[in-house]
């Protein structure tokens, strides 16, 4: 079978990874997979490592959040959107792909082209539209138009389809994560950790994901960890990960944040690193503290994974990962204050936190497991290239 995969963006987070998992087993089961990214990235080579092809493509048409708030945005979108799809007619002209993927709802080019060449086309989509009501009631429609299957990361996120296209196209299908991704971490690496971020005898709350204030929620568990700071002074919060290419202004307001809240000492930054995992071992608590709901977020799967307590803003794909006080607890979104309640409660019950990773640990293996997702896709797929 050989398959074409649209896809933005080309870094390594989320659906980006979610993308290459996906990506990397089909071609380890021997089919052919070729995918277009808009330009260069860390998520090229690791496809390119894995046997996977990738075209780069600087003019493929991806919405972003500027190009849907103006008119002469839109406009100049609209020329890019022409070049893109001929673009696309020349790619799958030579690769004569029998599926194609579209991999986030904001590529647009592969359905139009997928459509005109009568090639079955599944669109994935993995963004929730909450922040662009407008846009999104006519651009489902469009979206059901150029698919001929809709793939939804959560309920959450197939719940905003018109009922009818619900109906006709759309399937839930949670993101899987192979199990063997989150291996146990030896004591002596997650010692070697803390030893080197000066975290020995301290308890550590920490936040994996892109640095993205009044989105991501940095700034939220900075607050409630102000408010905690007398009481729990032995306490260190981490903020793991960097801010997208171009919002590097969100790391500046983020350490201006921490200074003017006088909590240099208590919060480290680590940027991007690359033992990930242990990471996640060496945190007592992991948080999600996203402000605007997610579709499915991958935060909470991995430390679910990798068996730590995880507090998450309530709404959106989240409240189908966490059952609230059994698998994780769930806090309303934008709240320090109840954000601060919650971690309190977890650092002082050792035990509520080990029951809490043992049962998200539990839920991972039994749900998100990659090859639950897997032969999901594999499955319509299948009967995609044979309708």
């Amino acid at each position: 079978m050989k398959i074409l995969i649209v896809h933005d963006p080309p870094d390594l987070y989320g659906a980006s990874r979610s993308m290459l998992r996906m990506a990397s087993r089909l071609a380890g089961d021997g089919h052919s997979v070729l995918v277009v990214l808009p330009g260069d990235g860390p998520l090229a080579g690791k496809l390119r490592g894995r046997g996977v092809q990738v075209i780069e493509s600087p003019r493929l048409a991806v919405v972003k959040r500027k190009s849907a708030r103006s008119l002469g945005a839109w406009i100049q979108f609209g020329g890019k959107f022409v070049l893109s799809v001929f673009e696309m007619f020349r790619v799958v002209g030579k690769f004569q792909p029998d599926l194609i993927h579209s991999n986030s709802s904001v590529v647009l080019p592969a359905g139009v082209v997928a459509r005109f060449r009568r090639i079955p086309h599944v669109w994935h989509i993995r963004e929730i539209f909450s922040d662009f009501p407008r846009l999104w009631s006519f651009y489902q429609w469009y979206i059901a138009v150029f698919s001929d299957r809709i793939v939804c990361v959560s309920q959450a996120v197939a719940d905003q389809f018109n009922a009818r296209i619900r109906a006709r196209k759309v399937v839930v299908l949670h993101d899987g994560f192979p199990a063997d991704e989150f291996p146990v971490v030896s004591a002596a690496e997650v010692q070697a950790f803390r030893t080197r971020y000066d975290l020995n005898g301290n308890l550590l709350i920490g936040l994996v994901g892109r640095i993205k204030i009044g989105r991501k929620g940095q700034d939220v568990l900075l607050d409630a960890a102000a408010r905690l700071k007398a009481r729990f002074p032995g306490t260190r919060f981490m903020f793991i990960g960097s801010p997208f290419p171009g919002n590097e202004d969100h790391l500046v307001r983020l350490r201006g944040l921490i200074t003017e809240k006088n909590m240099n000492k208590e919060v480290i930054y680590t940027g991007d690193i690359d033992d990930v995992k242990t990471a996640y071992a060496a945190l007592d608590i992991s948080v999600q503290s996203s402000v605007l709901p997610e579709a499915f977020s991958g935060v909470v799967v991995e430390s679910m994974a990798m068996g730590r307590p995880v507090i998450a803003s309530r709404g959106g794909g989240t409240e189908e990962q966490i059952e609230d006080g059994i698998t994780g607890i769930l806090v309303d979104p934008g709240n320090p204050e109840q954000l601060a309640a919650a971690l309190e409660k977890l650092q002082t019950d050792p035990a509520l936190r080990a029951r809490l990773g043992a049962n998200g640990r539990k839920k991972f293996c039994e749900e998100y497991e990659f090859e639950i997702f897997y032969s999901k896709l594999r499955i319509l797929q299948s009967e995609l290239i044979a309708a």
